[in-house]
């Protein structure tokens, strides 16, 4: 053992306090997206790997390259001529301006709009347990700062860089425990096999050709490597590939391979994440997706809500209602004189309770014409039975939440739930509680017990919170006693409520779809 990687032992054993593969079960094999989803979506854009994290792969590769000011940003070419509308090197860029290229439209005007991400922004939307291949597209300058950032990312136990042996230098010299993918003289080959057992790396990946030696699988697994192959998109050569011991190929066509995949017994990845950028008094329990529903029909955004015989979705102008299956029955435009927007939902003994403001009207908004307004909709017939005004108190509300005995109205502009209490035909205000401006506004509430679970998703503390409800509502903000990070496919997907019968489960609004998804302790 290298002393590098000794030192790395020592380190992780004393300081480590991140996630590691015996907490988060890594996969033994399976597909590898190459630049993500690349087939489908443009290479190395946040939608091409947020695709392929939606369809179940196991490992993601994608490309890091230096811009001009010493950013890391995801990118596969020297030059930025092919796959945005920028022309020369990246290395002649300064960040700031390669924000301003669209990386998408080489695809289709579909995914007009699409930015070069940083390495940073790459990781932030990933699962804990899929393996991330980060090839660099540099040398030691740039492992070294690749390296930083997986360690302050807490990313040790997935990453691994791939890059040639002075970059591997340069990475393990900055933290020991960092794995490494030999890209040193890459080939197909016994000798490439036995280099990389030399040079004591954690993967290969033989590259060349369309069948692989089962000796060479052979021998790399009994020195501890971990197996990929570059590359192919065909049905056949993927089947034999996986029969000599190649455990992670490289794939541009991921829907088509996942599935050759799954015919050989391997299931697509169940993402496992976890809550990030919390305080370390508040417990950071996995959540693991669980489900996921195509809508056939409607979309689900702004909220969920479930009855006794129904399941429904609200978005901005309308309120749709599903079977308990998620079968399409009806879609409902909603109106409140005043206001233009629903918030996120809650079903209680017969009707739905909605928040209403005043949202952006043909791309324009105007914040003195804000209101809030709550509304009791029958459950049956989606009419609204009666509205309270809050303006008085509340400008900009979204969620809304009753629990049989109070109201809880979330307002998006002061960083408080509140509680209000019916006397007579009359709404009082009854207290707030208010959280850490960390988590920047809540999208949707639920009651259960003494405990108040809300989602945020804007903040740079997002996910679904857990926080036990004083007996007096303090005016200063009280910390949440749980989080469990919840995957947005979509921005604003904001919606959530608990699968009946259960304590640990929760749908959430994912646009186009719904997702069941379990909350581990």
């Amino acid at each position: 053992m290298s002393s590098y990687k000794l030192l790395g032992l020592l380190i992780g054993f004393w300081v480590w306090n991140g996630v590691s593969e015996a907490e988060v079960k890594m996969p033994d094999r399976g597909i590898c997206a190459h630049r993500g989803a690349s087939v489908s979506h443009p290479e190395n854009t946040i939608a091409a790997l947020m695709e392929s994290i939606r369809l179940g792969a196991h490992m993601i590769e994608f490309d890091l390259a230096l811009t001009k000011d010493e950013q890391i940003v995801v990118l596969h070419d020297t030059t930025l001529d092919r796959t945005t509308d920028g022309s020369g090197a990246v290395k002649d860029w300064n960040l700031t301006d390669l924000k301003k290229l669209d990386a998408g439209l080489f695809k289709g005007v579909g995914f007009k709009g699409e930015q070069i991400p940083t390495f940073r922004e790459a990781l932030s939307i990933m699962p804990e347990n899929v393996w991330l291949n980060v090839h660099l597209k540099g040398h030691e300058k740039l492992a070294v700062l690749a390296t930083q950032e997986i360690v302050r990312q807490n990313r040790l136990h997935q990453c691994f860089l791939a890059c040639d042996k002075k970059a591997a230098a340069g990475a393990l010299k900055t933290d020991s425990r960092i794995k490494i993918c030999n890209m040193e003289r890459q080939a197909n080959s016994l000798q490439y096999v036995r280099e990389s057992i030399d040079a004591e790396s954690d993967f290969l990946q033989l590259f060349g050709g369309n069948t692989v030696n089962p000796m060479f699988t052979t021998l790399a697994k009994k020195n501890g490597l971990r197996i990929n192959f570059c590359c192919t998109n065909d049905k056949q050569v993927l089947e034999g590939l996986l029969e000599a011991g190649v455990e992670f190929p490289l794939v541009d066509d991921l829907q088509n391979m996942l599935e050759v995949a799954q015919s050989k017994g391997i299931a697509p990845l169940t993402p496992v994440y976890k809550a990030r950028n919390t305080p370390s008094e508040i417990l950071t329990p996995n959540s693991i997706l669980a489900e996921r529903v195509t809508l056939e029909k409607g979309m689900a955004t702004q909220g969920l809500a479930i009855s006794e015989e129904h399941f429904f979705a609200s978005n901005a102008g309308s309120i749709i209602r599903y079977s308990q299956k998620w079968k399409f029955i009806e879609e409902k435009r909603i109106r409140v004189p005043g206001v233009n927007h629903i918030g996120a939902i809650d079903y209680h003994d017969g009707f739905l309770w909605a928040g209403f403001l005043n949202g952006p009207e043909n791309g324009m908004y105007d914040a003195d014409n804000n209101k809030a307004i709550v509304a009791k909709i029958d459950a049956e017939t989606l009419e609204v039975v009666g509205t309270w005004d809050l303006t008085s108190r509340l400008n900009w509300i979204d969620p809304v939440c009753f629990d049989g005995t109070y109201l809880w109205v979330g307002d998006l502009s002061d960083l408080g739930i509140h509680r209000y209490i019916f006397e007579g035909e009359q709404l009082v205000h009854t207290g707030t509680l208010r959280y850490p401006a960390d988590m920047h506004f809540s999208q949707g509430i639920r009651i259960r017990g003494n405990q108040l679970y809300s989602i945020h998703t804007f903040g740079t503390m997002d996910g679904l919170f857990e926080f036990t409800i004083p007996d007096q509502l303090p005016t200063k903000p009280v910390t949440p006693v749980k989080v469990w990070r919840i995957p947005e496919l979509f921005s604003h997907a904001e919606g959530f409520t608990f699968v009946p019968g259960t304590t640990d489960e929760i749908w959430h609004a994912q646009y186009r779809c719904v997702e069941r998804i379990r909350l581990s302790e």
